[in-house]
């Protein structure tokens, strides 16, 4: 995770610093000051800031980058700034607006799934400002659907029933709940109230379904909860497309029935560790992309009995590539979907069996 702190002034870029320590260490934080405060700055703030000249020239960029951007000037400013790249609850930046004094902190965007509202309580916290959160779900002291998503890294689909369904646990005060999968004991969710697990046949009745395989022929007032349980092994020529490379991972994702959303990584042979096409699928699902030896992968074909290619392995000496290397992307897995062929480009698929193997711990407040 990166942090974008962007300041117009100078008051801005020390209220921005000093809010930075309300961020783990571990996360990656920038600073980008106006060139113009800097200098008219007489605090040396810009000693580590990156300096732009028009802000409209880097918040594309920024947008792209960065899972955080914290605004340090007028909300009115930022709103222009950033109206014409909004995508959707799930793929936008969390977006955080502060006046120069540092006294308000207002969470303008991805309150939920990006963590904005979470981050701004957390800031809040740490530096005595005053969070100014509006969603009503909030506002009530109620733990929307999305929030315990992003807490444990699950997707929502579809996107435009999530309006209906916090609106329902507004009105009802409570939302049913079916899972496939065991949820850790350690899940505050099971804890909550306002939450009711349903049993194995009571699926037809929830409101929140917790599943890598979607029916999206559902009532509006359903939404799937989607874990990233599956590990994508490709193998491919040389100089193949990220295009070639995106619809046969999605086609062999639609054959299982599965949600794109629930891709968790991208593994291949480390002789293809630089490979664009492999890259750019990864960067574009937003996922990790991880190699492996051909020793590493030899292995789990001879341990798993895996399906054998001579002529892969006359090319680079190993039997196969991708359904080893998606075994080798679990941590308790097995595999769903043996290699299936492409254009240039072979798919296999394997499924954690585990939650507690799905999704990183539990995250409370960021």
């Amino acid at each position: 995770m990166k942090v974008a702190l962007i300041a117009l002034t100078d008051r801005g870029m020390v209220t921005a610093q000093r809010l930075s320590g309300g961020f783990p260490n571990s996360i990656r934080r920038d600073f980008f000051i106006h060139d113009k405060a800097l200098a008219l700055s007489k605090n040396h703030t810009g000693n580590d800031a990156q300096i732009f000249h028009k802000l409209g020239d880097i918040i594309p960029n920024l947008w792209q980058e960065y899972s955080v951007l914290v605004f340090v000037m007028a909300t009115g400013i930022v709103v222009r700034q950033i109206a014409s790249l909004i995508e959707g609850k799930d793929r936008d930046p969390a977006v955080l607006v502060l006046d120069e004094a540092g006294k308000f902190i207002i969470p303008l965007l991805s309150g939920h799934l990006g963590g904005a509202n979470a981050w701004a309580n957390q800031l809040a916290r740490q530096s005595g400002a005053l969070a100014v959160i509006t969603t009503a779900t909030d506002g009530r002291g109620l733990v929307a659907p999305d929030e315990y998503a992003r807490r444990y890294h699950w997707q929502v689909e579809p996107i435009d029933h999530l309006p209906t369904v916090n609106r329902l646990l507004l009105e009802q005060g409570s939302l049913k709940v079916w899972t496939s999968y065991t949820l850790p004991p350690e899940y505050a969710w099971l804890n909550d109230e306002h939450y009711q697990f349903l049993s194995e046949n009571e699926k037809v009745k929830a409101n929140v379904i917790v599943s890598a395989f979607p029916d999206l022929n559902l009532q509006d007032d359903c939404v799937y909860l989607i874990p990233p349980v599956l590990r994508i092994g490709v193998g491919c020529r040389r100089g193949v497309s990220p295009k070639v490379v995106l619809e046969a991972v999605t086609a062999a994702v639609k054959q299982i029935g599965a949600s794109l959303k629930a891709v968790a990584g991208i593994y291949s042979i480390d002789l293809k560790s630089d490979e664009e096409g492999l890259i750019e699928t990864a960067r574009f699902l937003r996922v990790p992309f991880q190699t492996f030896s051909t020793e590493e992968l030899q292995s789990v074909i001879e341990r798993e009995q895996l399906s054998r290619s001579k002529f892969v392995s006359e090319k680079i000496g190993v039997d196969g590539v991708c359904e080893a290397a998606s075994l080798l992307g679990t941590q308790m897995g097995q595999l769903v979907l043996p290699k299936i062929k492409g254009q240039g480009v072979t798919v296999a698929i394997s499924l954690e069996n585990s939650l507690s193997w799905a999704s990183d711990p539990e995250i409370l407040t960021i």
